[in-house]
């Protein structure tokens, strides 16, 4: 007997984002910033990178310290407001943010750069 051939479902890469650049096409992000108002009872927290607040609703019972350095990847859910259910909660204590800051602006920068080249060498952008 043949088993059947398995479907997987992949996911939408998370956009790294600022919380206060979260934008109506995001459907996955991940953000970095300060956990506060940590409920131990219904799983939730808030995050404020400097830029924004915003609801994590946290799964598999993940939760950061209060004060905490947390890179939350999730999924934007949209409802009276915006929040996060939080997929992964990684602790980014020990983290150079000022490092990642500019590894992100690089980013911006030279990304719109890179995408022309390769458009015009008759690559594929997605």
């Amino acid at each position: 007997m043949e088993e059947p051939e398995r479907q997987f479902r992949r996911r939408k890469p998370a956009v790294e984002r600022k919380i206060g650049e979260i934008g109506e096409n995001d459907t996955r992000v991940a953000i970095i910033g300060k956990a506060f108002k940590v409920d131990k009872i219904d799983y939730t927290f808030w995050v404020d990178d400097g830029t924004g607040v915003i609801l994590v609703e946290s799964e598999e019972n993940v939760l950061p310290e209060n004060g905490q350095t947390v890179r939350v990847i999730g999924r934007v859910i949209r409802n009276e407001k915006i929040h996060l259910f939080g997929e992964v909660v990684q602790d980014f204590s020990e983290a150079d943010l000022e490092a990642l800051e500019e590894v992100r602006e690089l980013e911006i920068k030279a990304l719109p750069k890179i995408s022309g080249i390769i458009t015009f060498f008759g690559g594929e952008e997605e």
